[in-house]
């Protein structure tokens, strides 16, 4: 668990370094732009560019992370672990299992403090690139790569495994419309994980869901984005499409739970690919003691 709280207090510890690297020059050369008038500025200031480009540069550096420290073995290779035919069949799991989870949100009514600021980046090139490429990226390698596949790895069960890192995933997100469903679908890409022993589909589906969020937020106003699905199709038709995504999903996840390969072994050594920086660290700090005694 230990392991867990560092992945992600590093995970934050990026997005604040970057965020206060990218935004204090340019906070400070908006503010001479400004004449040096800190009232006026205040209400003139965009971050919108600055976060995105954060959230980009904060993500790359994770990635690096997580790999360098042999948390992970990801390369363009892994994406050849996969056959096209496994992440073609999870897709309609996904998209059932994200519709699912998008009704139940608006049911659950729970406020979302993130909006002005996911409207604002969905329309900055640099947003995009941060909410539906760098986000799936990130988060797949992380919580399910690093952290549900170290679980898995030290023999704890594939459900607590899948929960743990869908909790945790869940969690980090904080905005409190985010946070359910995050850990569901993060149940979903965590189930596809350990089946496959892949983060591919889960990049893959993540990268839709993302996708589409930006696409709805940078063609729809506020107003429009906030319109409920009761509100435009009715509550008869919204009740339909709720039961029929239930029934795909299950439906899929049946029919995947058949069609897809048996999961790997990942007690076996062959998948004890990683190495931490703990290990690493370790490992210098032996060889450098062992100079000193030969000297």
């Amino acid at each position: 668990m230990l392991r867990t709280i560092k992945l992600v207090i590093y995970y934050f510890l990026y997005q604040f370094l970057f965020t206060a690297l990218i935004t204090m020059p340019s906070v400070w050369i908006q503010l001479m732009n400004n004449g040096g008038d800190v009232e006026s500025f205040t209400g003139t200031y965009n971050n919108t560019a600055t976060t995105g480009i954060a959230m980009v540069l904060s993500g790359i550096a994770m990635i690096w992370h997580l790999i360098h420290f042999k948390y992970v073995t990801f390369n363009f290779k892994s994406f050849k672990e996969v056959s096209g035919k496994t992440i073609l069949i999870s897709i309609p799991f996904i998209i059932a299992g994200m519709l699912f989870l998008n009704l139940s949100s608006e049911f659950l009514g729970l406020p979302d403090l993130m909006q002005d600021t996911f409207l604002a980046m969905s329309r900055n090139v640099f947003g995009i690139i941060s909410i539906a490429i760098m986000a799936p990226l990130v988060e797949e390698l992380l919580f399910r790569g690093a952290i549900q596949g170290h679980l898995l790895r030290k023999g704890i069960k594939p459900i607590y495994a899948i929960l743990i890192a869908s909790a945790v995933f869940g969690i980090v997100h904080i905005n409190p419309i985010q946070v359910p469903f995050a850990f569901a679908i993060g149940m979903i890409f965590g189930w596809l994980y350990y089946r496959t022993g892949s983060v591919v589909p889960g990049i893959v589906g993540h990268f839709i869901n993302n996708s589409i969020a930006c696409i709805q937020m940078a063609t729809s106003t506020k107003e429009e984005f906030n319109t409920s699905t009761i509100e435009m199709l009715g509550e008869g038709t919204t009740y339909a499409l709720y039961i029929f995504s239930l029934i795909v999903l299950v439906g899929m996840f049946l029919y995947l739970k058949k069609r897809l390969p048996v999961a790997p072994d990942y007690t076996s050594p062959s998948c004890h690919l990683e190495q931490s920086e703990d290990v690493l660290l370790s490992e210098i700090e032996n060889s450098v003691n062992i100079n000193e005694v030969n000297k």
